[in-house]
């Protein structure tokens, strides 16, 4: 009796596992087969009402399993349970989209993404011929044409890759129109996966930094700033336009599994979600912002630290400037001194003004921000008057030569009409 007791109690404690391995198998199965029918859902959906029917649907499969996601994190392996809804839903707004634009613009998806992965392969060349470029400006510093050469093919280089970003950034956001309040959440949605997919904050810092770059490795002269200026705030107010779009597609967004992940045996909310992706973007913004305030310091360094080493070059003592209002002080202190001191102006009226200042700093000098065409145009009279005042007293002396030659020719002339001609002898 009792060894058939013991048996029992084994064959007992053997068995009982076997109710709760098939209820978890079908727990998977069952996860695994609404999920399959929702995503085949989407694929035939051709409205946007039934998209929306299909997400009311996901977020009762979410409500549903949620309380097994421990589960279902280790029977889903590879994937986790939050990262096989982020799909779903990455599948239902991205096919929300691809309706919405046939049906409004009669835009196909596969034209706008086959748009955007046409500028990111140009771009992706133009960064391996950036490399290349880099490696060239290394060893053309031995010869002064080469260099420049170098420069010029490095300067188009990185001017065509911030325009090629800017234009995937375009390809991405004009098919909703210049107004985001006016874009539905789940457009908003898409917007931010295909900036995600383009990869373009990641791209819009590593231009940045590769201009960053440019100026620490290049020899400038003065004529090359007036672009580099025009370049970086071109960029930069495009840069401000993108990071506001970005901040109100974030507003409404989910961050993707990628960025943000939920802990582990907790729910992500769609509240929590959206709170990630304004923090994402928050995080992505000031990164590119640091990068930008640096390029922005080293140009004008570099733009005020050349010009000054024109002045020392020349032999022209000044105070010292590094900014608008201090290099126009410092260039009246000294026209004012050299006419204080009757010196002769000439030097640094035609050697260093005309020769170096206005023939190669004057398109950045009359930049906005920098000086301005109004100061430049009222430094450069000033230093024009110096001259002026030179020409009037050579003129003033040339004249009276002129006059002290003619007199002595008159003089000489009449004089010796006027002379009495000697009487002859008488015979």
């Amino acid at each position: 009796m009792r060894r058939f007791l013991l048996l029992a109690s084994l064959a007992l404690a053997f068995s009982a596992p076997a109710p709760a391995q098939h209820s978890d198998y079908a727990l998977k199965s069952d996860f695994e087969e609404r999920t399959r029918a929702l995503a085949a859902r989407l694929d035939s959906a051709s409205t946007t009402e039934s998209i929306d029917s299909v997400r009311d649907d996901i977020a009762r499969l979410e409500s549903d399993f949620a309380p097994h996601s421990e589960f279902l994190d280790k029977a889903l392996y590879p994937l986790t349970f939050s990262e096989s809804m982020a799909r779903l839903r990455s599948l239902q707004v991205l096919t929300y989209d691809r309706v919405y634009l046939i049906r409004t613009q009669g835009l196909k998806l596969s034209e706008l993404e086959a748009r955007i992965n046409g500028l990111t392969s140009r771009l992706d060349s133009l960064t391996a011929q950036r490399d290349q470029l880099f490696g060239e400006l290394q060893e053309s510093r031995k010869s002064l044409a080469s260099l420049r050469e170098a420069v010029r093919r490095l300067t188009a280089n990185l001017a065509a890759k911030d325009r090629l970003i800017f234009a995937i950034v375009d390809s991405i956001f004009l098919p909703y129109g210049k107004d985001l309040h006016q874009v539905a959440d789940v457009q908003k949605e898409a917007i931010a996966q295909r900036l995600q997919n383009a990869n373009v904050v990641t791209r819009v810092y590593e231009i940045a930094a590769d201009n960053v770059k440019f100026l620490d490795v290049t020899q400038l002269q003065g004529k090359d700033y007036a672009g580099l200026l025009d370049q970086y705030q071109s960029f930069s107010a495009r840069w401000a336009g993108l990071k506001e779009k970005m901040t109100d597609v974030a507003a409404t967004a989910v961050v993707p599994p990628v960025a943000r992940a939920p802990r582990k045996g907790a729910r992500a909310g769609a509240g929590d979600r959206q709170q990630g992706a304004a923090d994402n973007a928050a995080a992505q913004a000031a990164h590119v912002d640091s990068v930008l305030d640096d390029w922005h310091r080293r140009l004008i360094a570099g733009f005020w630290g050349g010009l000054r080493k024109e002045f020392t070059q020349a032999g022209v003592t000044v105070a010292d400037f590094n900014d608008g209002p201090s290099f126009a002080s410092s260039v009246r202190a000294y026209v004012a001194s050299l006419a204080a001191s009757k010196q002769d102006p000439q030097p640094f009226v035609e050697n260093l003004w005309k020769q170096k200042i206005d023939r190669d700093w004057r398109d950045g000098l009359t930049k906005e921000g920098m000086l301005g065409r109004t100061e430049y145009a009222a430094l450069d009279r000033a230093v024009s008057e110096l001259s002026k005042e030179t020409i009037d007293m050579t003129f003033v002396a040339y004249i009276a030569g002129i006059l002290a030659i003619a007199a002595s020719v008159w003089f000489f002339v009449f004089r010796k009409k006027k002379q009495p001609v000697p009487a002859a002898p008488p015979k």
